[in-house]
């Protein structure tokens, strides 16, 4: 099936992969899809155009990004918010930080013009700004699209809506707004939800033959980031759990993709998050887990485990997690039934096919027919 629509997605970095696999999904079903990122991120996930914009990513970089999340945090907190939704706009934090960002846009401004102009950008009838962020902080890329009478989308995920703030010019302009992100259902008045697209097709389910002759139970936990995923939690019940329970922990970070499935395929348990500092509950570290058919515990918030169809997860928080993992080494069966529908599930929620058809009628209701 082809369609005569064409895609093109703007996004600041492919966070996680998603950006770049809306892009496969919707090749995969006629429509051409393009990807202009701004940065690359210091992972193996693949890249369609990549300006390549330096970002610093040293620790005193970092340590100045969570700065302003932690002043957001208590800025909140003072004024006696509530967290779950809050919707806080995109402005400087001072005119240092708006200087700098101007100066970043002059200087690379002629390497995101003329990716524009090799891909032939005006013949382009819908365009994602994923993230929903342009290139230039007066939106002037979105406005020259948008009275062109091009579709604009705005598409968010991350911390997009809970730190970093809606720009408010790019919601004006944006004719639909999807997430994949539960709780910014709770945040934005318009906003669309999405399970993100996931393939896993290369993912070889284990067989029970293989996952059972293992022998010692071994459990991994896989963060990019040790605080946001609550690293020390999971490392202080774990450290219980070995009180009374033969198990091997496996802490695995900063290890290419390939290398990581491979080990991965030695493990019985896999725990995602714990302290919902990172989202709502899951990513796509626990979509490769559910695949390969590894049970997967996380913690989930604002209502997601009750909302979430036929949750496939053990939820848990850093008061019952070891008490959460005890009762799964302890019990086979539990073992079997999270198994048994954890890649059915992926199937059914996250396949190319089930979001694009979603997708699809998001289209329709912007008067986009494929």
């Amino acid at each position: 099936m082809e369609f005569q629509h064409k895609v093109l997605h703007i996004a600041p970095e492919n966070t996680a992969g998603v950006p770049y696999n809306l892009t496969r999904m919707q090749k995969s079903f006629g429509l051409e899809s393009r990807l202009i990122t701004f940065y690359k991120i210091p992972y193996d996930f693949p890249e369609d155009i990549c300006l390549k914009i330096p970002l610093s990513r040293s620790k005193l970089a970092m340590k100045w990004r969570d700065y302003k999340k932690r002043k957001l945090h208590q800025r909140i907190e003072n004024e006696n918010t509530d967290y779950w939704t809050y919707l806080p706009y995109f402005s400087y934090r001072n005119s240092v930080e708006q200087l700098f960002m101007k100066v970043r846009e002059k200087r690379h401004s002629g390497k995101f013009e003329k990716a524009l102009e090799e891909l032939n950008a005006e013949s382009f009838d819908i365009i994602h700004f994923d993230g929903g962020i342009d290139f230039y902080s007066d939106c002037r890329t979105a406005i020259r699209f948008k009275k062109a009478g091009k579709k604009i989308i705005n598409c968010y995920f991350g911390d997009d809506l809970r730190t970093r703030g809606i720009v408010k010019k790019m919601d004006e302009l944006s004719d639909l707004n999807l997430t994949f992100e539960y709780d910014h259902t709770l945040r934005h008045p318009d906003i669309n939800f999405l399970f993100f697209p996931f393939e896993d097709s290369k993912l070889e389910y284990i067989p029970d033959e293989e996952y059972f002759g293992k022998g010692m139970i071994r459990i991994i936990h896989s963060p990019t980031d040790r605080y946001v995923k609550g690293t020390y939690e999971i490392i202080e019940a774990i450290e219980k759990v070995k009180r009374s329970r033969d198990i091997e922990f496996l802490l695995i970070e900063n290890t290419p993709r390939n290398e990581l499935l491979k080990i991965k395929r030695t493990c019985h348990i896999a725990i995602d998050q714990i302290g919902n500092r990172g989202g709502t509950g899951y990513g796509i570290n626990s979509l490769e887990n559910l695949s390969l058919g590894i049970p997967t515990i996380t913690d989930m918030n604002c209502g997601m485990a009750e909302w979430l169809p036929e949750n496939p997860f053990l939820v848990a928080n850093k008061d019952n997690l070891a008490d959460v993992i005890i009762s799964l080494l302890d019990d086979e069966s539990l073992l079997r039934g999270l198994r048994s529908k954890s890649r059915l599930w992926v199937e059914k929620y996250h396949s190319y096919q089930s979001v694009f058809s979603r997708l699809r009628q998001y289209y329709q209701s912007i008067d986009v027919n494929i």
